[in-house]
């Protein structure tokens, strides 16, 4: 298996984009928001974009792919609706994309927007999960439903605890904030809070994680914990109650 590296690369306020190369300078974009650092990076590394994929339609995800296109006219853009500018490739849940480095295995998550998708890299065990799946949180729900939500996180839930995922945004801070005021139960939290915060002091970025560590303490994505059994039994709900109570809460705080 050849190696790959992923540069994540901030972007606007609180966005991340990340740029996937190889050792032969052969790369891909994720998510691009603004071109700029994106071109900035590659050119200081003879990188040759090749693709740019994209989770969905909204803009902080997608403006900064015509910047891109100017510097590299023959990139493949791929995208989950046709309506995304600039796609060439339009991609379907079970999809599986072959590019210059890797593959990507394509999963509907509908919810945070109805078109969005995520890309799993079985091989190199990483996945790129948009604004579906935060670190101790998830989007909010703008144009699905909850049970689409709900539906989509069990769908990450399920795959290999070994992923390492890269989100769109820098909001765990916030996430835990949340969490410990919601529950009432900072001391949960403890371990992971010091963790956090030395990833934050070291390199100002608390992504990318990893995905069993994630099921441990994120009761938007796992309820089945040992945290989120006990959060459960407390509250009398079950599983998806204790989603939408979550998720309800965290929209007004």
């Amino acid at each position: 298996m050849n190696s790959i590296s992923v540069k994540v690369i901030n972007q606007l306020k609180d966005n991340y984009s990340f740029i996937l190369s190889n050792r032969s300078k052969d790369a891909c974009v994720i998510d691009p928001a603004d071109s700029y650092p994106i071109i900035e990076y590659v050119n200081k590394y003879s990188l040759k974009i090749k693709d740019i994929f994209i989770t969905h339609h909204h803009k902080d995800h997608t403006a900064g792919t015509e910047g891109i296109l100017k510097n590299f006219p023959n990139v493949n853009i791929h995208s989950p609706s046709s309506h995304i500018e600039y796609t060439r490739f339009v991609l379907r849940n079970d999809d599986e994309i072959e590019t210059a480095i890797n593959t990507f295995k394509i999963i509907s998550t509908p919810g945070h927007t109805l078109d969005h998708i995520i890309y799993l890299d079985n091989s190199h065990k990483i996945l790129f999960c948009g604004d579906t799946l935060f670190r101790l949180g998830c989007g909010r729900v703008f144009e699905g439903d909850l049970k689409q939500m709900f539906a989509s996180l069990q769908k990450i839930n399920e795959l290999d605890d070994n992923l390492k995922v890269y989100c769109g945004h820098e909001y765990t801070l916030n996430n835990l904030k949340f969490l410990e005021s919601i529950l009432n139960k900072k001391e949960l939290f403890f371990n992971i809070r010091q963790k956090i915060e030395e990833e934050l002091r070291l390199s100002k970025k608390s992504v990318p994680f990893n995905l069993i560590e994630e099921k441990s303490y994120n009761l938007f994505l796992n309820q089945n914990s040992e945290i989120g059994s006990l959060i459960k039994k407390e509250l009398g709900l079950n599983n998806f109650d204790l989603f939408q109570h979550l998720r309800e809460k965290k929209d007004n705080f």
